[in-house]
């Protein structure tokens, strides 16, 4: 009887965790969404990270905790060997509510049973962790374009209180780098920033308020630059309109451009402004389909108030009015034949001209094109040269008046002869995503499988698109999107839609789904080095996985093949 007993007990403390280590790390591919409910981690049947010099590998633990574990913090080194050291940065997976699931929704779409989904990387944070709690550990390594083709080993260790004795908890995983090397990337990427309002940024300052070109205004967008540089992020989108302070007297304006000097010059710094989308000159002037009016800076007085007013956020540090009016009306014109000549010789000085593109409007659409045309023209005769860029949700109505042709995916689909046609006469094609399009095609939404956000890029190489737009890079508003229903303005655009980073006390925290994208970007100029090389292997390799503009194969062990035989075949 005591002999049972004693087994007894040694089978209840081994169920309570005391027979086991105090925490499990399993190796999880990186593309894959881990929910906090799940519970069986297979072996992997190819533990080796597979990459180029001058990308960054990208790899995903996930560690359970087999008792209470407390204070929990990760670093990852490189074994010491023959090889140079690579370095590694480790951050906390973590998880945002998402609410009301978009419509319609997606085939491949993604279910949580606790209506959370992991999406942030948080760097700076201990963790705790429950009994039998999990929770995934995102470590990236990137690799300098001068590594030496090998073998590297990465050490993970990750270290915690158990029942308050300090315990470690270690997993090495083989990063395998080619002699193939990743050149500059070449794909044109622009995440549209929130305008940089004060009220975004207040959240990157502990909600404390943030004073419109303030020091700390500028320091808070150098924190922008970095993360945005470091996810290849090369275009960025600068309101020269709203970034110039202006004085008007007897009808005769001046221009101060060193706010917009500014911004730029800490973009060129971090290596993210090889091109310059200069801001919307002009908005709707009431409904959707109603005609574009433009942005002009007037005296503010009882007349002027009467006008509608635009929204820009610094004209009023000068004592005017920013209202909207038809390029028609003598004040427009007024305006632009002193500010587009100004700004002309301005970006001729300060050498920005050559990577400089003019946006007019926002999505026109067939019922406004017309006003849309007419403003284009109107800046073309100030600024030749200058390429007019937007994103569009129609096609043939604006074939006059604009250069860099931006559709949303679905548009580029229904339209791509179409936009066949404009690249042979010299026009250049780029897709957009945001709200939509919806169903099966891929976008950044959180609820989607993360392979299709890498895909995006994928389908740039695929179609003939050099380019991408996204509108929401962090355009969380007053919210802390942390904390708060992901899916922004209670529901009516897909979760993640308006955000792809989060915000720290002046720093911004990368989410899995930027990985991704960053990963895609650098697949698509492995693609482009195919096609120098063996353009039929090439075209294989895409249509192995993008089957068409909204149907994928989303097999992520089939995908990581794909990409060995694609660093395989440029060795």
């Amino acid at each position: 009887m005591i002999r049972k007993l004693g087994l007894l007990a040694v089978m209840v403390a081994f169920l309570k965790g005391y027979g086991q280590s105090g925490a499990d790390l399993y190796q999880v591919d990186a593309l894959e969404k881990v929910f906090k409910e799940r519970a069986y981690f297979p072996p992997l049947t190819d533990d080796t990270i597979r990459a180029a010099a001058g990308e960054t590998a990208s790899i995903q633990l996930v560690l359970r905790a087999n008792r209470p574990l407390r204070g929990l913090s990760a670093l990852a080194v490189c074994l010491p060997g023959t090889l140079p050291a690579l370095a590694a940065k480790t951050g906390w997976v973590t998880y945002v509510p998402v609410g009301r699931s978009y419509t319609p929704a997606s085939k491949d779409l993604l279910h949580s049973v606790s209506g959370y989904f992991p999406d942030p990387i948080v760097d700076d944070t201990l963790l705790n962790l429950s009994q039998g709690e999990i929770n995934p550990l995102w470590i990236s390594v990137p690799i300098p374009a001068n590594t030496v083709a090998g073998i590297y080993r990465v050490q993970v260790s990750v270290s915690g209180l158990a029942n308050g004795k300090k315990e470690q908890f270690r997993r090495t995983i083989p990063v395998k780098v080619y002699p193939v090397k990743v050149p500059e990337t070449s794909l044109w990427i622009s995440n549209w920033s929130a305008h940089f309002s004060p009220v975004s940024l207040e959240l990157l300052n502990k909600g404390n308020k943030v004073v419109l070109y303030s020091p700390l205004y500028w320091e808070l967008l150098k924190v922008h630059a970095a993360m945005m540089a470091g996810h290849n992020q090369n275009v960025h989108r600068i309101y020269a309109a709203w970034n110039t302070r202006y004085t008007l007297h007897n009808g005769q304006y001046t221009f101060d451009f060193s706010n917009f000097d500014k911004e730029a010059g800490l973009f060129e710094e971090a290596g993210a402004l090889k091109r310059i989308e200069g801001g919307h000159l002009a908005w709707r002037s009431g409904a959707w389909d109603d005609p574009f009016f433009v942005e002009v800076p007037l005296e503010d007085n009882a007349e002027t108030r009467k006008l509608k007013q635009a929204p820009n956020p610094s004209i009023s540090l000068s004592g005017m009015r920013s209202v909207l009016l038809p390029v028609t009306d003598s004040r427009t014109q007024n305006f632009l034949n002193q500010f587009l000549p100004a700004l002309k010789a301005h970006l001729e000085k300060k050498g920005w001209l050559g990577k400089y593109m003019q946006h007019i409007s926002d999505e026109p659409t067939a019922k406004n094109a017309s006003s849309y045309v007419a403003i284009s023209d109107y800046v073309r005769k100030y600024l030749p040269g200058v390429k007019i860029m937007d994103a569009v949700l129609t096609s043939k109505e604006l074939k006059d008046g604009i250069d860099i042709w931006v559709p949303v995916l679905d548009v580029y689909h229904k339209d791509y002869a179409f936009y066949q046609e404009l690249k042979k006469n010299g026009k250049e094609i780029w897709f957009y995503t945001c709200v939509g399009p919806r169903g099966n095609y891929a976008n950044r939404f959180i609820e989607q499988p993360l392979i299709q956000t890498r895909y995006l890029h994928w389908i740039n190489y695929k179609y003939g698109a050099t380019g991408y737009l996204h509108w929401g890079l962090n355009y969380w508003g007053g919210r802390d999107p942390l904390r708060d229903d992901a899916s922004r303005d209670g529901g009516k655009l897909p979760a993640g839609d308006a955000n792809i980073v989060y915000p720290g006390y002046k720093k911004l925290y990368t989410s899995i789904r930027f990985e991704a994208m960053r990963d895609g970007i650098y697949d698509y100029e492995l693609l482009k080095m195919m096609e120098r090389k063996d353009p039929a292997k090439a075209k294989r390799f895409v249509n192995d996985l993008v089957l068409n503009f909204n149907d994928y194969d989303n097999s992520i062990r089939y995908f990581r093949k794909i990409r060995k035989q694609l660093l395989e075949a440029l060795e």
